[in-house]
């Protein structure tokens, strides 16, 4: 809701200054607490799920290990920490528990997450209940390959997953530098460290992810052609 007159409900650190959030409440901790918080709590299971890995699967290469803890972390935060927005798009502004105020937090950087953006809401429907699932089947995938033995679940997993989070990128960035006012606050952090930086992974590791699928898909195509010739 915007509204171009100040009011009461307009008492917020959200951009664009004429955004109206009703029942508003305040985080209930800082940013460095909740950042820091944030960090352990994604941080400590994938250390621990990359140790199981070198040592349950001394068979997969550093690479694959980075792409299935990528997927792992992807399923993880759509399914659990993304469901949460979902569940609470309504009142998300004045939810007090710890997982609003991170979205509060980010939120700082697009505001469109407290708005109730139909947009936002639709991109991160698609991202929970399809994007998140898959992620865990492609991980689910790598864990299972053997050695020298890649499944063609796992690659089409991948591929699948990497294009829709570069589709989303794509229309959650457009949209909001199209829009004729900026749903972030103008200081860099927020800009650069929150809405740039907190996203590009799901830019960059996609965009690779899509490069080796391809090439491992041609490579699989071409050795088929290759064998049916000389059958």
């Amino acid at each position: 809701m915007y509204t171009d007159a100040p009011s009461p409900s307009n008492n917020h650190p959200y951009y664009p200054q004429s955004l109206v959030l009703p029942g508003y409440v305040e985080p209930t901790h800082t940013s460095a607490h909740l950042l820091a918080s944030m960090t352990l709590i994604i941080g400590l299971p994938l250390v621990a799920l990359h140790i199981a890995a070198k040592h349950r699967r001394p068979h997969l290469s550093t690479a694959d290990r980075f792409i299935f803890l990528w997927f792992v972390l992807c399923g993880s935060l759509h399914c659990l920490f993304e469901l949460h927005y979902l569940r609470n798009f309504h009142t998300l502004a004045s939810n007090a528990d710890f997982a609003s105020s991170l979205w509060k937090e980010y939120a700082k950087s697009d505001s469109r997450y407290l708005a109730q953006s139909p947009l936002v809401y639709v991109l991160e429907s698609i991202t929970v209940f399809v994007v998140g699932p898959l992620s865990l089947f492609t991980a689910w995938c790598i864990w299972q390959q053997r050695q020298n033995h890649s499944s063609a679940a796992r690659f089409l997993g991948q591929m699948a997953v990497s294009l829709m989070h570069l589709y989303s990128a794509l229309v959650y960035f457009g949209s909001e530098f199209l829009a004729k006012q900026s749903n972030c606050r103008p200081e860099p952090v927020y800009y650069v460290g929150y809405l740039i930086s907190m996203n590009l992974p799901w830019i960059i590791v996609p965009i690779w992810l899509v490069v080796q699928g391809f090439g491992v898909i041609a490579h699989a195509m071409k050795n088929a052609k290759r064998h049916g010739r000389k059958d």
